[in-house]
């Protein structure tokens, strides 16, 4: 039908790559794995660690105000997205190796913060297409953002499973196929068909 449509252009793919792993991964890190972590790894209480996702939520809320006003617009828009993808890929490595408690707080945090680019994706989303069809690629992405949650979840449960059969750190396992997945969707985003036209270029 009328979505499907979407998916005949080119630049809709990459877009959808890279929207699947952003939001996950956060929602991934607040809403699965960072009691655990905080818990299991460093021996902070169930309190402790409510008190760390409440400061990660209350930050993640300030994000979006952020990258609101520093959206640097459609000619460099894109280079942001990537930076911002590989900096938050960087926090997800830090947190698979550093094994630190002011690593894993303060990443989180980071984390929290970070992820109100997401906010430029959706102008990118704007940007990419015709207004007739902004709509409707606006709920495309969306469904893949929470699509990508629900699979994250999933996939992350699976590595740790498997991880710790094996006897390998389920939290370095994880926080290391998160950052994997943020890398891969970032070079889909990059090497896949770009949008036509200004708005284009990264």
């Amino acid at each position: 039908g009328r979505f499907a449509a979407l998916f005949t252009l080119p630049h809709t793919w990459g877009i959808v790559a890279l929207g699947s792993v952003t939001y996950a991964a956060f929602i991934s890190l607040r809403g699965l794995w960072l009691g655990p972590l905080l818990i299991e790894r460093h021996g902070l209480s169930l309190v402790e660690s409510g008190h760390v996702a409440l400061a990660v939520s209350l930050v993640s809320l300030c994000g979006p105000l952020l990258f609101g006003r520093l959206d640097p617009g459609a000619g460099t828009r894109r280079r942001w997205i990537m930076a911002c993808t590989l900096a938050v890929a960087a926090l997800f490595v830090a947190f698979a190796f550093a094994e630190r408690t002011w690593v894993d707080v303060g990443g989180a945090l980071l984390v929290g913060l970070l992820s109100g680019y997401i906010i430029l994706q959706y102008a990118d989303v704007r940007a990419a297409y015709p207004a007739a069809l902004t709509g409707r690629a606006m709920a495309v992405f969306t469904m893949a953002m929470f699509l990508g949650v629900a699979a994250m979840q999933w996939l992350t449960g699976w590595i740790a499973t498997w991880a710790a059969a094996r006897g390998i750190d389920p939290f370095l396992a994880v926080m290391g196929g998160i950052a994997a997945l943020l890398v891969g969707g970032m070079v889909a985003f990059r090497i896949l068909p770009a949008p036509p036209g200004g708005s284009a270029r990264a």
